[in-house]
C-alpha cells in the first residue's frame, strides 16, 4: 500500500498563539475568541489536523475523525502509510503549495516510493498549487473530494456576507476574512465567467467590487482607501495563482469525487447595482441561468476542472457541500478511488 498524504479543508488545522491562546480548534472558538486575521497581520501558528472538536459531557463534533478511521479500516497505518498535512489555511495557496510540495518529496524519499494524495475541499486546490510549484512530484494518484478546482461563487458569498462557524456562533466579518492573504484563493478563476452580464463586470478589477458594494465595500466605514489597496493586491495575487495552476502539469492519475444534485450558484446576478450572493442553500431567488449542478457550494464543472487532466469522476448525493468529506457516500467513494 502506497503512503497517503491527506490535505484537509479550510479550518481543518488548529491555529494557536502563545499570548492569545486558541485562535481556531476548540469549541470556544466557534463562539468567541481572537479574530482569525487583521490588517496588522496574522497571529498564531498551525497545530494539528483536527479529527474532532470536544463539546461537553463527552460529546464531540466530528471534523475528519470518521474519515481517518475509515482509512485505517482499509489498511492505512497512521505515521507509516497515513499522513496528515497541517497548514495555516489563512495563507495563500501558492505559498502553501510550496511547503506542500516539499512535504510530498520528503514523504516519498522516506518511503522510497511514490505516494498518493487526498485533497478535501480546498485541500484539493492546495494540491493543484503544489503541482504549480513542482511539476514533477513523486505522486502516483491524486484524489479530490469537492475541490473548487476552478473556484466557487460560494467563496464570493462568504467574502460578501461573512459567515458563522456554528448556529448562534461568532460571525467572521468580510473584513476579518479578507485580512487573511488566502481568503480569495477559491474565487472563480479569471477564465471562468462569473457574472450573468459578463461584459459589464470584471471580477478581478477592484472597481467592480466597489461599484457593486461587494464584501468589504458593502458598507461605508471610512476605511475604503485602505481596503481598496488590500483588495487590489489580493486580486492580483489570486490571478497570478490561477495562471500558474492553469499552466502546471496535471497529475498522472486523477479521481474527482463530486457532490451532485443541488442547485449551485455559478454566476453573480446584479440587481440595482448590487451583487446577489445569497449563499449555499438560499439560491431560490436566483434565475436558472445563474445556477448549475453541484454540491451547493462547488459546481460539478469546477470540481473536475484540472487543466490537461482526464479525471475519473465519481458523483455522490449530498445535502450540502460539507457532505463531500463526512458522509458514508463520500467515504465509500474516497476509499474506492484509493483502492482501485
Amino acid at each position: 500500500m502506497r503512503p497517503l498524504l491527506v490535505i484537509p479543508a479550510l479550518f481543518g488545522t488548529e491555529i494557536h498563539d502563545d499570548e492569545l491562546g486558541a485562535i481556531w480548534g476548540t469549541f470556544g472558538c466557534l463562539y468567541r475568541g481572537p479574530r482569525i486575521g487583521t490588517l496588522d497581520g496574522l497571529r498564531g501558528r498551525p497545530g494539528r489536523v483536527m479529527s474532532q472538536i470536544p463539546i461537553f459531557a463527552g460529546l464531540r463534533y466530528d471534523v475528519f475523525g470518521t474519515l481517518l478511521r475509515v482509512l485505517e479500516g482499509i489498511g492505512y497505518k497512521p505515521g507509516q502509510t497515513l499522513h496528515l498535512h497541517a497548514y495555516d489555511w489563512r495563507l495563500s495557496a501558492m505559498t502553501l503549495g510550496q511547503s506542500l510540495a516539499g512535504e510530498i518529496r520528503r514523504l516519498a524519499a522516506a518511503a522510497g516510493s511514490e505516494i498518493d494524495l487526498l485533497g478535501l475541499s480546498n485541500g484539493g486546490l492546495l494540491m493543484r498549487a503544489a503541482y504549480a510549484q513542482d511539476g514533477d512530484l513523486p505522486v502516483r494518484r491524486v484524489v479530490t473530494s469537492g475541490a473548487p478546482l476552478a473556484g466557487s461563487v460560494e467563496t464570493l458569498a462568504c467574502l460578501h456576507g461573512g459567515f458563522q462557524f456554528a448556529p448562534f456562533g461568532r460571525t467572521v466579518s468580510p473584513q476579518e476574512f479578507v485580512a487573511c492573504p488566502g481568503a480569495m484563493d477559491s474565487i472563480p478563476a479569471p477564465d471562468v465567467p462569473s457574472f450573468l452580464d459578463e461584459a459589464a463586470f470584471d471580477l478581478y478589477d477592484v472597481g467592480t467590487w466597489k461599484a457593486l458594494h461587494m464584501s468589504v465595500f458593502r458598507r461605508a466605514n471610512g476605511d475604503e482607501e485602505a481596503w481598496t489597496r488590500v483588495m487590489a493586491d489580493r486580486l492580483r495575487v489570486t490571478r497570478a495563482g490561477w495562471e500558474a495552476m492553469r499552466a502546471a502539469r496535471p497529475p498522472r492519475e486523477l479521481v474527482c469525487v463530486c457532490g451532485a444534485g443541488l442547485p449551485t450558484q455559478v454566476r453573480v446576478v446584479v440587481r440595482d447595482r448590487r451583487a446577489l450572493l445569497p449563499g449555499e442553500g438560499k439560491v431560490r431567488c436566483l434565475p436558472a441561468a445563474a445556477l448549475a449542478d453541484g454540491d451547493g457550494g462547488v459546481s460539478l464543472s469546477s470540481a473536475t476542472a484540472w487543466t490537461g487532466a482526464d479525471p475519473h469522476v465519481i458523483k455522490i448525493p449530498v445535502g450540502r457541500h460539507r457532505d463531500v468529506v463526512r458522509t458514508p457516500a463520500a467515504f465509500a467513494a474516497i476509499t474506492s478511488a484509493l483502492k482501485n
